[in-house]
């Protein structure tokens, strides 16, 4: 399809936007590195901290079951659908489908995105539904489809971790039958030093380029803390497979306490739900 270049062109002779933003960001990954070397984060946080969360269920009324969750800097809404029969289907399935959307906000990146699905939101779009998938009861919705869209208002790092945790709590707003509720964390690895839930700036002097011998990447695992299973594992950048444990290790300790910051936010909601049907 091709782009739609009145809805972004600007005066003749003028300069990008993105050019400050490059410039500004070089400046900010020297700050975080030179910080990093001495265990401080550029937000204050411990390296071994998550960012704050703020979760909120039931926000989009036309979906069986929504949630809106914001880590740190990163916002985003995930909406969960009615199932439905999956269409043209020839062959009977004993198990429904997941069909996953995910997609950016044009206004949620440094860099203005596009108004159709490039490649990154295709990827994350598959590792959504392969983190998900084992975690719903399938077999329930024999030849149906399940819906999930998931929209990112502001990225700031750690997005599909955010966005599978935002998903498993819309799921359970929308009743949808789960065998455990599941959640994500991220690491960012930087010359050996392991970094819980980095932002987008992190992600970025991560994945740099590496000198010969440092660790550099992001890892993200999402996990079902009851059945103690790892549903997805992505990792990107170039890592020492005997730090493979030590990281693997770290990203369970933080889902399960992550499990539980999402179980208080489920509980608190059905609370309140009982206590409105009281009233009224």
């Amino acid at each position: 399809m091709p782009t739609n270049i009145y809805r972004i062109q600007g005066p003749d002779e003028t300069i990008p936007y993105q050019q400050y933003l490059i410039n500004k960001s070089n400046d900010a990954l020297v700050d975080i590195a030179t910080g990093l070397l001495k265990d401080v984060r550029c937000d204050g946080r411990d390296i071994s901290t998550h960012r704050n969360l703020c979760i909120k269920t039931g926000i989009v009324t036309q979906a069986k079951g929504s949630a809106y969750l914001e880590c740190g800097s990163t916002k985003l809404i995930c909406s969960v659908f009615d199932p439905k029969e999956v269409p043209n289907k020839v062959e009977y399935a004993k198990t429904g489908e997941l069909q996953c959307e995910f997609k950016f906000a044009t206004f949620s990146c440094r860099q203005r995105r596009g108004y159709t699905r490039d490649s990154e939101e295709r990827q994350l779009c598959n590792e959504l539904r392969r983190a998900l998938e084992p975690a719903i009861c399938r077999g329930e919705f024999a030849n149906f489809e399940i819906h999930i869209n998931v929209l990112v208002l502001e990225n700031d790092g750690s997005v599909l971790a955010t966005a599978i945790t935002a998903a498993g709590l819309a799921l359970m707003d929308g009743c949808i039958p789960m065998y455990d509720v599941i959640v994500a964390t991220s690491l960012g690895i930087y010359k050996n030093k392991i970094l819980v839930d980095p932002t987008y700036d992190e992600e970025i002097l991560c994945l740099s380029r590496a000198d010969d011998g440092e660790n550099r990447g992001t890892v993200m695992l999402a996990y079902m803390k009851n059945l103690q299973q790892i549903t997805e594992f992505a990792q990107n950048g170039s890592m020492d497979v005997n730090m493979f444990p030590e990281y693997v290790q770290t990203l369970i300790n933080q889902n399960c306490k992550l499990y539980k910051m999402v179980i208080s936010a489920a509980r608190k909601d059905v609370i309140e739900y009982f206590e409105n049907e009281t009233q009224e």
